[in-house]
């Protein structure tokens, strides 16, 4: 199948279920761009055996970069405090003491190594190198985000895949990957690769969009986290378990997302329809009022376990456990 995108085209193919392999699914949705406005709409599914939402047919992995903007925000150095003053200090606290918990961070010295997967700018290791001295590296496809990296922190990035990366087996104490694990084609062989890196009892650590949450249900095809058509798979705690299981780690903590970024995200797309109108672009998504309202909502919704975004750590178990 192949859709076009401005004077580009961009190909699409049947894949089975990246968890378990079936190929017998039910409709859930199909959906558009709304935030950066690739042209076309694609289906998302629901995998009769293992419950793995994910687009089918799918972008061939050629064509993945297509959907990428040369503006993709991730890719660059970005600063919300500034906009948001007090609030998003705050939502930035909450966030960054559940990406990293404290005992992990402890465990952390200047012989210690952190991989980050899909690093972006390279913003995250540059604040984890700061606040405990470890040896930071990174991996990002975008030529972008290793450019900024070596600009802005002075960090070399692994320009490609992970999978295609050359580090020994054993190597990393800490490997992180915030919002990536929904954009690559073969999860299953990222994890696997990751697991391979990881020392005995590593950490990895996971930060993926929740399709549980009770947003997901609300809003549906306008779920901000849902970012059609750049993210390929959508993972529950259940699916994300038995994928991180499949590969020898164990999950050891699952920590639900408080903030109300991609709640207000999903309100901008329920009332305007999308985030690209020039005349609604950002209309909700800077507005501090709604950020100091819904903040008491979405901390309740972590609370119950039903946010957007959820924070998953694992780790590896030794050969005789």
């Amino acid at each position: 199948m192949q859709i076009f995108n401005g004077s580009s085209m961009i190909k699409t193919h049947l894949v089975p279920c990246n968890l378990c392999g079936s190929k017998n699914t039910s409709f859930i949705c199909k959906a558009r761009d709304r935030l950066h406005g690739v042209e076309g709409e694609f289906n998302y599914v629901k995998c009769s055996e293992c419950g793995l939402i994910y687009m089918n047919p799918q972008v061939v992995p050629e064509d993945i970069p297509q959907l990428y903007p040369s503006n993709y925000a991730p890719h660059h150095s970005r600063n919300k405090k500034k906009r948001f003053g007090f609030i998003s200090e705050l939502c930035s606290y909450l966030t960054s003491m559940a990406k990293i918990r404290k005992e992990i961070y402890n465990c952390l010295d200047n012989e210690s190594r952190v991989l980050d997967v899909g690093c972006g700018s390279g913003s995250i290791l540059n604040d984890i190198r700061k606040r405990t001295g470890c040896q930071v590296y990174g991996v990002d496809i975008s030529e972008n985000a290793v450019q900024t990296a070596k600009e802005l922190y002075g960090i070399d990035i692994f320009k490609g895949d992970i999978k295609d990366s050359t580090w020994q087996d054993n190597y990393f104490d800490v490997i992180t990957a915030w919002q990536y694990l929904e954009h690559v084609n073969d999860p299953n062989q990222n994890v696997e690769k990751m697991c391979r890196l990881l020392k005995n009892s590593g950490w990895l650590i996971l930060g993926i969009p929740n399709y549980k949450s009770l947003h997901a249900k609300w809003f549906k095809n306008k779920w901000f986290p849902l970012d059609c058509p750049r993210h390929l798979c959508l993972w529950s705690p259940q699916t994300i378990t038995k994928l991180i299981n499949k590969h020898g780690l164990k999950v050891e903590y699952i920590v639900y997302d408080m903030t109300p970024w991609s709640l207000i995200g999903s309100l901008q797309y329920l009332i305007y329809g999308d985030n690209l109108n020039p005349g609604t672009k950002n209309r909700l998504m800077y507005s501090r009022c709604l950020l100091v309202l819904m903040f008491p909502w979405t901390l309740l919704m972590s609370l119950l376990k039903c946010s957007d975004v959820i924070i998953v750590y694992a780790r590896k178990q030794q050969a005789n456990e």
